[in-house]
C-alpha cells in the first residue's frame, strides 16, 4: 500500500512497471499517460547518455553501454540518473518505464518510500519476441537467439528478483484491449489509495496498571510504525499517516476478507473505526478480538473510506 504523508508536491505516487521485452512495459506505460502519469523512460537516459556521446543506437551498444553503467556507478546506475527528473517534475502522478532489476527497484523504494509502487507485467517468451519482432526497434534482437541472450542479460541485473518484488502482477497473454483494461484497473486501484486531502489515523489505548508504556507503544508501532505518540494519566494517544504495515499485515495474514467485514461496520462518510487486539500487536498480528487488558481504538479519516477499505483488503493486491 502507498503512504499518504504529504509534501510541498501533493500527494506523490510513482508507479514503475518492470517486465521481460517485449512483455507489454510500454503499452502499460501508455494507459498510466492517459490516466494524467507523466513518463520517466529509463532506456531514454541510457539512449540519451548514449546520443551525447555519438554512440551508435545498436541492441549490442545499449545492452553494452547499460552493463558499462551499471559496473562503473552500481547496478542502481540508471536509476539514479532517472530520480533527479522525477524530482523535477511538476506532476504529483510518475511513471517509471522500463526497470530491469531488484537494485532499481531498491533505490526508487529508498528514494520515494511507499510512494512507490512497482507493477509486474507477464508474458511467456514466444508471445514477446513475435512482439520484439514486430516493433523493429534499433535495438531489437533480430532472432530467437539474441532475444534468449538478451533475456539472460536482463536477469544478470536482477530482473528475476525485481519481479519477485512487484506489489501487483498483470498477465499479458491475451488481446490489447484485455491487457490495458487489466491495467488501468490496477492503477486505479493504487491511485485510489491517496486521496485527494490525505488521510489522518488517530490511535489511543489506555495503559493497564499490568503493562509497561514503552511495551504498549511497541505494540502500536508495529501496526503504524510511523506513528507519533504521547502518554498522559495512563492513555496513549498518537496520529499516524500510512496504512502500509497495516495492510500488509492483513495481507501476510490472509484475513483481508475477513477485514473487509470488520471495517465496513463502521464506516461513515468521512471516516472508519476499529479496535485492535493489544497482545496480537505487541508480537505483529493484526487481530480485531477482544483484549482483557483493553484494545487499541483507531478511526481513520479520509474523504472516500469506503474505498480506503477496498484498496487495502483487495484480494488482487500482491
Amino acid at each position: 500500500m502507498l503512504s499518504y504523508r504529504g509534501s510541498s508536491r501533493g500527494r506523490l505516487l510513482i508507479i514503475g512497471f518492470v517486465g521481460f521485452p517485449g512483455s507489454g512495459k510500454s503499452e502499460a506505460t501508455a494507459v498510466a499517460q492517459a490516466q494524467g502519469f507523466i513518463v520517466v523512460a529509463m532506456g531514454d537516459a541510457v539512449r540519451s547518455y548514449m546520443r551525447e556521446r555519438g554512440i551508435e543506437l545498436s541492441e549490442q551498444n545499449v545492452g553494452a553501454i547499460a552493463n558499462e553503467l551499471r559496473a562503473r556507478y552500481g547496478m542502481d546506475a540508471i536509476a539514479q540518473m532517472c530520480i533527479p527528473a522525477v524530482r523535477a517534475l511538476p506532476s504529483q502522478k510518475v511513471v517509471i518505464d522500463g526497470l530491469r532489476g531488484v537494485a532499481e527497484v531498491d533505490a526508487y523504494r529508498k528514494e520515494f518510500n511507499t510512494n512507490f509502487k512497482l507493477i509486474a507485467v507477464a508474458a511467456s517468451p514466444e508471445v514477446r519476441f513475435e512482439r520484439v519482432k514486430s516493433r523493429s526497434r534499433p535495438d531489437d534482437p533480430l532472432d530467437f537467439q539474441g532475444f534468449e541472450e538478451k533475456d539472460q542479460r536482463e536477469l544478470a541485473w536482477g530482473l528475476e528478483e525485481a519481479l519477485s518484488a512487484a506489489d501487483c502482477r498483470v498477465s499479458n497473454e491475451g488481446g490489447l484491449e484485455q491487457f490495458k483494461s487489466a491495467v488501468s484497473d490496477v492503477i486505479e486501484r493504487l491511485s485510489s489509495l491517496i486521496p485527494a486531502s490525505g488521510i489522518e489515523i488517530s490511535v489511543q489505548t489506555l495503559i493497564h496498571e499490568t503493562e509497561a508504556q514503552d511495551k504498549v507503544e511497541y505494540a502500536i508501532r508495529n501496526i503504524f510504525p510511523d506513528a507519533a505518540l504521547e502518554c498522559s494519566n495512563n492513555l496513549i494517544r498518537g496520529t499516524s499517516h500510512t496504512l502500509e504495515t497495516f495492510a500488509s499485515l492483513l495481507r501476510v495474514q490472509r484475513i483481508r476478507s475477513a477485514a473487509n467485514v470488520e471495517l465496513m461496520k463502521r464506516v461513515s462518510s468521512n471516516s472508519f473505526e476499529f479496535t485492535l487486539n493489544k497482545q496480537a500487536a505487541l508480537v505483529g498480528k493484526v487481530n480485531f478480538s477482544q483484549d482483557p487488558l483493553g484494545p487499541i481504538f483507531v478511526r481513520v479519516v479520509a474523504p472516500s473510506p469506503d474505498k480506503v477499505i477496498e484498496a487495502i483488503t483487495d484480494e488482487r493486491n500482491k
